[in-house]
């Protein structure tokens, strides 16, 4: 098996040209698994309908390419809110049957690299995932809970439908849940047999900790109602969760590092202290084997197939010990985070097409997030600016409009 993964732009949520351009490129019978990863603009209230529209029209596409078979080996991950210096955009993410039927089993052992967040005055970061070294290619795999009723929406049975969703996109990956460098989760915060919702942060709250289970980061018997959204030191350290208004059950992508995978795309994660850690992204994309520059500017950003973010704001509205706004604004704080971050990101990636989700709650420690870089291979030994990100089109990364990476 062998994971690939291309990005397009999008000129709105109903907007799927870009993705009907790179399905094209992939021969339907050949696609094992199918993720789509994609930002769009709008204002993340629960009644604000642009994920629901960027969703149909998706779905719309993939049923067209590859029909009815193709959608249930389907997994559509859309996050609204793209502040800041984001580009609204997608991650086609598709595993690939290989030519020669190579299965690709085996277990994953990550390398550890130094990782230190002390001088930023964050929680001192484990050592990033899955840096290079004797530990595979890229795989993935998907889960799916059953949907979910009204009266589980938020409690302990939520948590537990998570956990089931994520233990079996690890096992459809075919890893061992200690290997497994991100999961991605989308979780419902409205139910859909009757009229009950829980708020994002809520659902984003028993997401995390059902994949911290999953995952073997917390102690079971710590997670209990009264914990939820308060116990912030039960954390995963490799988890991305957001809510949906549109979802009715819990939908996860599981990506880690795999011998014998097929391919040469590779994945590294790690925490970030705050918001402003530009230095441990740097770390993960240095992990990964991307190379920098003198001032700290990824050399060739076509290296970097994805970098995925969650960012966080601490609880009591202060960052590096100063106060902020950000709690205080008219605007919601997922909005600040995400304009912020991107803007860190962004400088040191070089283009706005990257994936922030925002609130790490139970994703990391308190004002944490993580930072995942999905990286190939050199592109090719022109200057950075020459080399255009993989996936966009050489003629758009190269205009104005655009902007050469």
């Amino acid at each position: 098996m062998t994971v690939r993964i291309d990005s397009f732009d999008t000129a709105g949520p109903g907007d799927t040209d870009g993705l009907v351009a790179v399905l094209s490129a992939h021969d339907p019978a050949r696609i094992r698994r199918l993720a789509l990863l994609v930002k769009t603009e709008g204002s993340a209230e629960t009644n604000d309908f642009s994920r629901e529209l960027a969703s149909w029209r998706a779905r719309e596409a993939v049923l067209a390419h590859g029909g009815g078979d193709l959608l249930e080996r389907s997994v559509f991950l859309h996050s609204t809110g793209a502040e800041g210096a984001m580009t609204p955009f997608g991650y086609l993410v598709v595993e690939l049957d290989d030519a020669d039927g190579a299965d690709g089993s085996g277990a994953t052992e990550a390398v550890a690299v130094t990782d230190d967040a002390e001088s930023t005055g964050g929680e001192a970061a484990p050592a990033p995932r899955g840096a290079p070294g004797p530990a595979g290619t890229l795989c993935v795999g998907i889960g799916r809970s059953r949907r979910i009723r009204g009266s589980e929406i938020g409690s302990a049975e939520h948590v537990a439908l998570a956990e089931q969703a994520v233990a079996e996109a690890v096992a459809d990956a075919g890893l061992d849940p200690a290997d497994v460098a991100l999961a991605v989760v989308k979780t419902p915060l409205t139910a859909h047999d009757e009229p009950m919702r829980v708020t994002s942060a809520e659902a984003k709250a028993v997401g995390a900790l059902g994949a911290a289970l999953a995952l073997g980061e917390v102690e079971r018997a710590d997670v209990v109602p009264a914990a939820f959204g308060r116990d912030l030191t039960l954390h995963s350290r490799r988890t991305m969760v957001f809510s949906s208004s549109e979802a009715a059950c819990v939908e996860v992508l599981v990506f880690g590092n795999r011998p014998g995978a097929g391919g040469d795309l590779r994945i590294v994660s790690g925490l970030l202290a705050d918001v402003l850690d530009a230095p441990g992204i740097r770390r993960v994309l240095a992990a990964a084997g991307t190379e920098l520059t003198a001032d700290g500017t990824v050399r060739e950003p076509g290296q970097v197939a994805a970098l995925l973010i969650k960012a966080g704001n601490r609880r009591d509205g202060t960052l590096r010990g100063a106060r902020t706004t950000v709690l205080t604004s008219q605007l919601d704080p997922d909005k600040h985070v995400r304009a912020i971050m991107s803007g860190v990101a962004g400088a040191v990636l070089g283009t706005g097409r990257m994936f922030i989700s925002a609130n790490s709650v139970h994703q990391a420690p308190d004002g944490g997030g993580l930072c995942v870089a999905i990286v190939g291979p050199p592109v090719s030994g022109a200057p950075a600016t020459d080399v255009p990100p993989r996936g966009v089109p050489a003629s758009v990364a190269a205009s104005p409009a655009g902007g050469a990476v």
